[in-house]
């Protein structure tokens, strides 16, 4: 609407972000060291925000593929005897991933668990409707905690660490060629870890 910053249906995603996130109990000690105890069924997933092809129809395709992929990666893991996943709750791949965990949990296992580890209260500052819109339905149905309370440079590079250290495997949407982005850094901590990854192919997203 001309002179408004922001539409009327805008505001009310963020508002119910907001009344959301002010729910969601920072981590404690006793909650971090029992994630690591429990790690052994735990897998984590690490990707990159953007998801974009040369148009919207092509966008469409390049994330609908990447559904697909979850849907099977996920169920794979199920049957591999994963039952808890992680997720950072970041745009892109993370919320495709936590989607791909909550329909698998609905359809054919109610007794999976899907925890965010989430880096900040500020972390959805700036992002569009339609990922607010998929974050708040994630974060509805998920177990969810904070790392701290404001965002600092740290934050994001803690939250990557803390996926890492509370699992023993990965899935990951990965580009070589962004390899100082927080997937790259994400995915050599891993590796220097001894926390084996599965890639999505690059075939896949092309």
């Amino acid at each position: 609407m001309a002179g408004t910053k922001y539409s009327e249906s805008y505001r009310m995603i963020m508002e119910a972000v907001r009344k959301k996130t002010a729910e969601i109990p920072l981590l404690n000690t006793a909650t971090e060291d029992m994630l690591k105890r429990e790690k052994h069924q735990a897998c984590f997933f690490t990707g990159h925000r953007d998801i974009v092809g040369v148009d919207a129809e092509d966008t469409e395709r390049l994330q609908e593929t990447m559904r697909g992929w979850l849907d099977r990666q996920v169920e794979s893991m199920v049957y591999q005897g994963f039952s808890t996943f992680l997720c950072g709750g970041a745009r892109g791949f993370d919320l495709l991933a936590a989607a791909a965990v909550l329909h698998a949990k609905q359809t054919y296992h109610p007794s999976l668990r899907l925890i965010l580890l989430l880096p900040c209260r500020e972390q959805t500052r700036g992002w569009n409707g339609r990922d607010l819109a998929l974050h708040l339905a994630v974060l509805q149905r998920a177990e969810a905690y904070y790392l701290q309370q404001d965002y600092d440079r740290s934050c994001m590079h803690r939250r990557n660490r803390l996926l890492v250290d509370c699992a023993i495997t990965g899935v990951a949407y990965y580009d070589e060629k962004k390899e100082r982005s927080g997937t790259g850094m994400t995915v050599r901590y891993a590796a220097a870890c001894g926390v084996p990854m599965i890639f999505m192919p690059s075939g896949e997203t092309e």
